[in-house]
């Protein structure tokens, strides 16, 4: 037990040094490129902490559990852009960029309604899973269109050198890999002491499992909040969500035809549907994520996490309609 609270402070402690190594790295980067701290954000940072989604996916597939793997999608980015962004926004209300309420959010929002309208049918196959990975080739063009628009051209003082820029993107992948690793340690750790404590198992995949795949998001996420970068704040929640249902699904899928449960299609896919829209709305009405909205998404939060004890109906039903 004592190795087991060690090894999990350990990771905890790995993960924040990790976000901070990231977080330090962007702007170098960013300004090498001349472009937005946000374009490394969705381009490099979002993809890459998005790994865990992609590995514990692509496993399930591998083991015979596909469901497995849309629930963890689904799981995770509910966890990441509920609760993940409501913590930050607790320590500091967000302001949100119009690129990023323009863009971003909007893609999110469409992201996860193509994944609920592909799996109408009770399956998502490799065609659908094809139309998910063509889905984010018009995103990211929209991203490299809009950097190269807004290239400014930084001073050449301003302006890192090659080998500079070189080894900053190093030292940044080297942090994901250590976000991505300490994230696993303190995971397994973290559910070796949940068994011990005699935490359900059904607990255990709502507290542990699906923080543990979003765990990168949140010391990343939470470490740009500190800083006061707003745009790599809600840009990595938002990419990472975009990323991890139209690529780790679409490649999911690819690999084999995935069953969705009805208790997936009927609740937690729509829910996810409907956070994405109420955070649209929070942040059109002010261009900011206020605490009080931040209370909101945790009560969303908390009702997906009750959903898991108990057998909910349909949101529609639950919704009167």
């Amino acid at each position: 037990m004592f190795v087991d609270i060690l090894l999990f402070l350990v990771g905890l402690a790995g993960l924040w040094l990790s976000s901070e190594v990231i977080i330090r790295k962007i702007g170098p980067l960013a300004r090498f490129f001349g472009v937005k701290e946000l374009v490394i954000t969705v381009l490099g940072v979002s993809v890459l902490s998005s790994l865990p989604e992609l590995t514990v996916s692509a496993f399930a597939i591998a083991r015979g559990q596909a469901e497995i793997s849309v629930g963890n999608v689904i799981g995770s980015n509910f966890v990441t852009l509920t609760f993940v962004t409501a913590v930050c926004a607790l320590i500091r209300p967000i302001d949100i960029h119009r690129e990023v309420r323009d863009r971003e959010a909007g893609w999110m929002i469409l992201s996860s309604s193509l994944v609920m309208v592909l799996s109408l049918d009770g399956t998502l196959a490799r065609s659908d899973g094809l139309i998910l990975l063509l889905a984010y080739v018009p995103y990211i063009l929209s991203v490299l269109s809009a950097a190269r628009a807004d290239r400014s051209g930084p001073e050449a003082g301003d302006r890192p050198a090659g080998k500079t820029a070189a080894i900053a993107a190093l030292i940044a992948a080297a942090g994901v890999a250590g976000v991505i690793g300490f994230s696993s340690l303190a995971l397994d750790r973290g559910s070796a002491l949940g068994e011990a404590a005699g935490i359900p198992p059904v607990a255990m995949g709502v507290i542990l499992f699906a923080f543990g795949t979003s765990l990168p998001e949140l010391a990343i996420s939470l470490s740009a909040t500190l800083k006061k970068k707003a745009d790599v704040t809600i840009g990595e929640v938002y990419a990472s969500n975009i990323f991890t249902q139209l690529v780790v699904l679409g490649i999911c899928c690819l690999i084999a035809p995935i069953s969705v449960s009805g208790s997936i299609l009927g609740f937690a896919m729509p829910f996810l549907v409907l956070a994405a829209g109420v955070i649209q709305l929070f942040v059109t009405s002010g261009l900011k994520l206020n605490r009080l909205e931040a209370v909101g998404l945790l009560g969303f939060y908390a009702l997906f996490a009750a959903s898991q004890f108990t057998t909910m109906r349909p949101l529609h039903e639950l919704l009167g309609f």
